[in-house]
């Protein structure tokens, strides 16, 4: 007997369905929907909406009995939008990217070490480059926000010998992070860093967390790589210190405006990679199972997992 009716919005929603209905899940109901128009005729009666934000986030208003919406995205921020409705349980998506996250930060890291994009300007102009590569062994990488995709990146880096630093908003401890540093100690976060990549939420307290005054405090042989929202750098101060060399380069997957306009001056910045928030996709066969679980949880009466506290913005 069905007892429950889920409502998919996504792009996807097809591929979720199939996945879906092979979990076995009990007094459950599907229906698919592509976009907000399309979701429209389904919503009136569904308790549960599984999403992306940027879609689920405009229709919240047109399900009168939700009780749940579990999130496809690891970022939630369209769900705190101003004047948007809180009287429902809200799930995100975490222990799924940091592989793919680790992936991208040593890809760069060893792009960086090996000089590669250098390299290959040169061999276009068919210039023998013999420059001495660097390594990533006892070099300090700073990762700020140790939730699950910066432990894995912490792993990761140590596994290449590298000295590994943490910044948190409260005390973290795990086992790939020598060091861990509190936000009334971020500049000394920063100082002597050969790497920064930022894996922070978008948050209050996030916003412009890298202006100017945290760029000058940083050693000029740094990289910053952003792989967590695009608020968190202060895009103006970023270009500034590119510019002027301050700063080693930055690779930057997001940023405050997506996609990033034709006109923006990153664009054109020296010593920067562009990456079009592609550093960890997304993949149905990853997310699906966590809805499943979430699901039997919530037909119990249980805790649902990865839920996200409304006020903090994670």
């Amino acid at each position: 007997m069905t007892e429950h009716k889920v409502v998919i919005l996504s792009h996807d929603a097809e591929v979720y369905q199939k996945i879906i209905l092979g979990q076995g899940l009990k007094g459950l109901s599907i229906e698919t929907c592509q976009d907000v128009e399309g979701g429209s005729p389904h919503l009136k009666d569904c308790d549960i909406i599984f999403g992306t934000p940027e879609i689920a986030s405009k229709v919240l208003h047109k399900a009168p009995r939700l009780k749940w919406v579990q999130s496809m995205w690891a970022g939630i921020t369209p769900f705190l939008a101003d004047g948007l409705r809180r009287d429902y349980v809200l799930t995100g998506v975490k222990d799924v990217f940091g592989p793919m996250m680790a992936e991208y930060v040593i890809c760069h890291l060893l792009m960086h070490e090996r000089i590669s994009l250098k390299r290959f300007e040169h061999q276009l102009r068919k210039l023998w480059d013999a420059t001495p590569p660097g390594t990533l062994q006892g070099k300090c990488i700073g990762i700020m926000g140790i939730g699950s995709i910066g432990k894995a990146i912490a792993g990761a880096a140590k596994f290449f010998g590298m000295n590994t630093r943490g910044f948190s908003r409260t005390p973290t401890h795990c086992d790939g992070i020598d060091d861990s540093y509190l936000p009334q100690a971020l500049t000394a976060f920063v100082q002597g860093l050969d790497y920064l990549v930022c894996v922070l939420p978008d948050t209050e307290d996030t916003s412009g967390l890298i202006d100017e005054s945290l760029l000058k405090a940083m050693p000029d042989k740094i990289l910053i790589i952003n792989i967590g929202r695009g608020n968190v750098i202060h895009e103006p101060a970023l270009i500034r210190a590119l510019e002027k060399g301050k700063i080693a380069g930055a690779v930057l997957d997001v940023f405050q405006e997506e996609p990033l306009p034709c006109d923006h001056g990153l664009w054109k910045t020296p010593n920067t990679i562009i990456t079009s928030h592609t550093a960890a996709l997304n993949f149905p066969w990853q997310i699906a199972p966590i809805f499943a679980s979430n699901y039997r949880k919530f037909i119990k009466k249980e805790p649902l997992g990865y839920r996200i506290n409304f006020d903090q913005g994670y």
